[in-house]
């Protein structure tokens, strides 16, 4: 892993992400939002259609079983001062630690002024 704080970052996302927080996950979000998911651009006007596109993907993942997440690897392209592109591969795990789903998605994320990193898009890599 190769940047502490998009670590960091990607570790709390994953922990809010399984508990279903979609108003938290969606907060992590800039908007307008694109997001890149098996050849579909999806645009998402609103803080709302953010956090409904990924309320939806919460719910996937629960009714599939996965209860945590981790990151399997983590790979960050800095762009410039405040911008990079990161690729992680995600383990999904169901509750007795068996990996459900093995899966990568690489994220454009922009670091602010106060330091915070918010995803601007991701693309869900084919699998």
């Amino acid at each position: 892993m190769s940047d502490p704080p998009i670590e960091r970052f990607f570790e709390t996302y994953a922990e809010r992400y399984m508990a279903s927080d979609a108003d938290e996950i969606a907060a992590m979000y800039e908007v307008p939002f694109l997001a890149v998911r098996e050849g579909r651009a999806i645009h998402l006007g609103d803080r709302e259609a953010v956090r409904e596109h990924l309320a939806a993907l919460m719910e996937a993942y629960r009714n599939a079983g996965a209860t945590r997440a981790t990151i399997a690897e983590l790979q960050v392209t800095q762009l410039d001062r405040s911008s990079v592109i990161a690729t992680v591969r995600w383990n999904a795990l169901t509750a007795d630690g068996t990996v459900l789903r093995d899966f990568t998605t690489s994220y454009q994320m922009l670091r602010e002024e106060s330091g915070q990193w918010r995803i601007l898009s991701y693309t869900y890599h084919d699998e």
